[in-house]
Parts: C-alpha cells; structure tokens; sequence
C-alpha cells in the first residue's frame, strides 16, 4: 500500500528541515573546531551574521543535480558534478578532488589516500536531501546517501550519512525522535560501527543524565581531529534524545562544541522536519530569516537566493522521485512542481580493485559496474583503450533494469611510460544497441620515485654502563640491557649530503656504497620504508627525488610523518622540526619556491619509535594557507631516467 502524503504537508515539513539546518549552522560556525564542551548565553546576538556552510552548500550542489538528471542519477553524475562545480579544497574534500583529477571514480575518491579524513564529518551534514527527496521511503534514501557518501568518504561515514538520511525520510511519517532513531537502524549494517555507536548511545542515555553521556562519548570516541564524525554523531544524537520536540534544545547542542556547525545544523534539520515550519516558534524563524547563502567555492550551479525557494525546488525534485516509486505518493501538487529529466539509458563507473604501478609493472584490476536503466534489454560493447595498456574489448547482453559487473586485468604493453606523468590514462568507449559510442577518459594515479638511501645506524654508547643497583648481567663485562635493545637516536652527524647524492649518481656509483640504497616507487602518497629494509630500532633514513617544472611556481610540500625530519629543497635546508608531532597529511608543511627546470629534495627522517611511514604530497600556492590549496595534480617526483 503507498504512503501518501499531501503538498502542503509534504512542503511543510521540507521547510521546516531546511530552516533547522539554517539555524544550526548560524548558530555553530562562530565556535566550530573548539573541542571542548561550551556554556554560551542564549540570545539574538547568536544570530547577528549568517554564515555560508558547506553542510548546506553541498547540499544545494545536489539538488542541481536532481533538477537536471531527476533520480537515475548513479557515481559518475556525482563525480562530474563535483569536478565542475566544487573548489573546497580542505581535507576529505580535497583529497577526493585529487583523486577524480586522476581520473578515478566513486568509491576509490573516497578510499585513495584518505586514510586521516574518511570517517570525517563532510558526508554526515549532507544527509537530509536525500530524506526529503525520499520522504517515507528510507531505503532509497539511504542508496542516494551510499552513493554520495563514497564519493569522499568510506567506513563509518558513509553508514552514518546512511542512517541520517533514512531517519529524514522517516520523519515525514514518524514524529517521534526515539521512535526514528530507532527505526533508522534498520537501514545500516547491524555489524557497522555506526550502528553500534547509536546503540550505546540509546543505553548510556537510558542510564545516565547528558552530562555523564556527553562525557563518555568524549571520552570513547573522542579524536584529535574535531572533524571525526564518530564523536559528532554521538553529540548530535544525545542531543535529539534530550530535545523533546522543542526547538529551543539547538542550544543544548550548540554546548556539544567540536565540530559545532555540523552538530547543531543536523539536529536541526531532523528536527525541523519532524515538528514542521508551522511548528517552529516564530521567534526561530525570525532569527534565521529567509537568506540563503552559498560559498563563493560552489560555481556554475543554480543557487536558490532564499531557503523558502530552496524548499520549493526540493519539494519539485521529490515529487519526480515519488513518481519513479510505488510506495509514496504526493498528491495535490501544482502543476509547475512537475519535470521531465533527460533520457536517460545506462548508468557506468569503474572502480580499481588492485592499483597499477609502470615502474614495477605492476597490472591494474579494476571492475566495470554497468546497470541497464532501461525497460528492455541492452547489448553493450565495452572496450578499454589506453596508450600503455593492452586493448581489451568484449561485448554484454545486459537485462531490464539490472546491474552488471565485469572484472577486467589491465596489462601494461611495451610503451614507455613517461615519468612525469601523475596518472596513467585510459579510455572507456561504450556502445549501447549500435548507438553512437560514447568515449569516458579515465585515469589512475602514479607517484614517481625516490631514491632510499639507508638505514644508517649509530649505536649509543651513553646507554653502556650497568644498571649499579641491580646489574643486568652476571658478567660485568657486558653492556646494559638498554643499549642491547636502542641506538643512537638523531645522530648528529649528517651522512650523506645533497651534494654527495647527485656526485654518486652522476657517477653513477650510489649503489655501491656501503649502505642500503633502492629505488622506492610509492603506490599512494603515504609509503612505509620498512618495506624497504628488515630491523627496527633507532634509524635515519634520506629520501632523494626532483621535481622538474617549465616555469618557476610557489607550492606548499606536505608531510605527514611521526619523526624527526628534515627537508633540503636545492641544497638549501628548508625545514626541521624540534618536537614529534602525530602523523597526519599536513603534519609538515614547506613553503617552496620551485625554480624553473630541475628542483632537488633531499629529506632526512630521524625514527625514533620504529614507526617509518611518511606521507608525501605537493599543494598549489596562490598565496593561500595550505589548508585553503588544492593537492598539486601536475607535477611528479622522479628520477634521472639513466638511473
């Protein structure tokens, strides 16, 4: 039997949705990254400026992308139109961006060097459009909110955006918070981690009082990064479990702090949704007003210029949705709330199962996902062209709405590989039913070479003498236990020299010196050069490469790494730390100058706690914070090819 819900209803609830997002984020933005709990007085000074905020923006993003492609949109609609229309360039945001530069799709955006940032809050806030799309109808709610989520995210992420989206889809139905919180869970794994984190929330609130809650949550989820979604998620629900329809707990959840625009923005989307825009007091309507605001870094899109007209492009996008299904209807809606999207006939993406590597000759394995969006069968030609892999062609009969998978082995041939290249190209050509082909440029990423050179080991001679109380050994003769198990940590002395490195390999001799050297071609930004070698212990390890470039640029050089390091860029050292820092992409960042023609780096890693992973990458400049540039997508690391 369908749900059926009315207009006015149906708009009600979607308005309401969107002016408690507006309001949590107004409320937010000025506190967000405190990562601590907050008491701040409850006024309308809170409300003094609004704010743009990518947990709306994005949103917006979408609905764009509704009102033109309607709902077989699938990952690559998402990818393209996040490639032309979004410039933010912060953390899992930035990555992802990166990732489809290099010609990658949904989901190796969200998986491909983003180790630190994928279970951040950035796809969580973006949960409530696919709810009010899909209102009364979680499920598909919940396949929307996958398909964006992987786009930048994986793991929990991706299952909490899941499970906010389907509690937005069942508040058009459902009133009451415990009740949809409850019910949500049923759309993610039982196994996943964000289900788990829900269920203990639900048992720590029926135990203890919110402060005791908030605290624990604090305390077992806390992260170092305030933009961990495990630890948001928690305070948001809490505070929804506390909120009793009333939108005056939006403070509440404001004092949560961390990641505070977030926190607040989708409590209060659910609840606005729940309660309704005539159910909010007019005192809240008045704070948030009816200005929209979207950041200079969404382009080319249509923007909405009030959330009331926002309202009414969503509710436009739904009913298309509700159309499309046989569960929901909406009915008494004008007649300009109707649109047809463009034909379309097959959905396409491909996803890298093992990533390639010319150097090593290391093949590729990826997986062809093809889904018929059509009401009758396809015959489907697929071939893979690319200047350094094998062709590959075959051909598919694919039945009515129906998906197809097709594992594919990428051999390289014998064509050079130019080392210069940050990605290894390829080209997808589809044939649908003897229509014209359509040609999809693809890609995946290449990171160069470095030259190892090390370990050096010194031992330390400090940690000789017996412990005098009670010696370690029973012949005196020996050295302490502590000096049997360390080394000497940051030697002062410096082995080799920028100098000394291009002297070896111009005489072509640096494999031949007393130490370990190898070639070390990296599958990611983040290496672990204990692949490279066999003990552990106090070591110091150079890492040696160049960058060549036609013009002379401003880039920030990256590093992610838990040691001591030091960075020579043209022989000049450029960086040095005196205090360990946890490892994260931008633990380290160097302001370069890069020269035109030949730039050399030489980096020094002093390990201290046999941890020998580094992470490296180059940012673009334009006089901005690194945390505000885009990841370098044109320049590589190599060697000289006579090497």
């Amino acid at each position: 039997m369908k749900k059926t819900i009315q207009y006015q209803d149906y708009y009600d609830k979607v308005l309401g949705g969107w002016i408690g997002k507006c309001a949590g984020g107004i409320l937010g933005a000025p506190i967000e990254g405190f990562k601590k709990f907050n008491t701040i007085p409850y006024s309308d000074e809170l409300f003094a400026t609004n704010f743009a905020n990518d947990d709306l923006d994005l949103q917006v993003l979408w609905l764009d992308m509704l009102l033109q492609k309607g709902d077989k949109v699938r990952e690559a609609d998402f990818n393209s139109h996040w490639m032309r229309h979004v410039d933010f360039p912060w953390c899992e945001y930035g990555i992802a961006l990166r990732n489809m530069r290099m010609g990658l799709d949904n989901p190796n955006t969200g998986e491909h060097n983003n180790w630190y940032w994928n279970s951040g809050m950035g796809s969580p806030i973006r949960s409530e459009i696919w709810g009010m799309v899909n209102p009364g109808h979680p499920e598909k709610a919940v396949f929307y909110a996958g398909i964006d989520s992987r786009l930048d995210h994986h793991g929990f992420s991706v299952h909490a955006e899941q499970y906010l989206s389907a509690c937005a889809s069942l508040a058009f139905f459902e009133s009451d918070v415990k009740t949809i919180l409850s019910q949500g869970l049923q759309y993610i794994p039982s196994d996943s981690d964000c289900h788990i984190l829900v269920h203990r929330i639900m048992e720590w609130n029926k135990q203890f009082d919110f402060d005791i809650v908030a605290g624990k949550i604090k305390s077992y989820y806390g992260d170092a990064d305030f933009t961990a979604a495990a630890m948001n998620v928690g305070f948001i629900l809490l505070s929804l479990l506390h909120a009793d329809n009333s939108f005056d707990f939006l403070i509440d959840a404001l004092h949560m702090g961390h990641d505070s625009d977030c926190v607040v923005a989708t409590a209060g989307g659910l609840l606005g949704i729940i309660l309704g825009y005539k159910a909010i007091p007019e005192v809240w309507k008045k704070r948030v007003g009816d200005e929209l605001l979207v950041s200079p870094e969404i382009t080319g899109i249509y923007c909405p210029k009030t959330i009331t007209e926002l309202s009414e492009l969503t509710c436009k996008a739904g009913i298309h949705f509700a159309s499309a299904t046989d569960s929901i209807r909406i009915v008494d809606f004008p007649s300009e709330a109707i649109f047809v999207p463009p034909y379309k006939d097959y959905a396409i993406h491909t996803e890298v199962i093992s990533f390639p590597n010319p150097a090593t000759k290391k093949n590729a394995s990826i997986t062809i996902h093809y889904e018929n969006q059509e009401d009758s069968p396809q015959k489907v030609q697929l071939a893979i062209s690319s200047p350094y892999f094998k062709r590959i062609e075959t051909s598919l009969s694919v039945s009515p709405i129906s998906k197809l998978s097709w594992e594919v082995l990428l051999e390289f041939n014998d064509k050079p590989f130019p080392k210069s290249y940050t990605k290894i190209p390829y080209t997808l050509h589809v044939k649908v039913d003897d229509k014209k082909s359509s040609i999809l440029e693809k890609g995946m990423p290449y990171y160069g070479e470095w030259l190892l050179l090390g370990p050096f080991i010194e031992d330390d001679p400090s940690l000789v003498p017996l412990d005098t109380k009670y010696p370690d050994h029973g012949l005196p003769s020996l050295p302490s236990c502590a000096y049997m198990n360390h080394d000497l940590a940051r030697p002062e002395k410096e082995f080799v020299s920028v100098k000394t490195v291009e002297r070896l390999l111009a005489e072509k001799c640096i494999f031949k010196q007393p130490f370990h050297a190898e070639i070390v071609h990296p599958d990611a930004m983040k290496m672990n050069l204990k692949d490279y070698f066999y003990g552990n212990g106090e070591r110091t390890l150079y890492l040696y490469s160049e960058v060549h470039t036609d013009h002379a640029a401003k880039k920030w050089l990256a590093l992610g790494s838990s040691t001591y390091v030091k960075v020579w860029h043209n022989g000049e050292k450029v960086y040095h730390n005196d205090a360990l820092k946890r490892s994260w992409p931008l633990a380290h960042t160097v302001e370069l100058f890069l020269a035109k023609g030949k730039n050399s780096f030489l980096i020094r890693m002093d390990v201290t706690l046999d941890n020998f992973e580094l992470e490296i990458g180059l940012k673009e400049h334009n006089e901005k914070h690194a945390h505000q540039s885009q990841w370098e997508s044109n320049l590589q690391f190599t060697l000289d090819k006579s090497l």
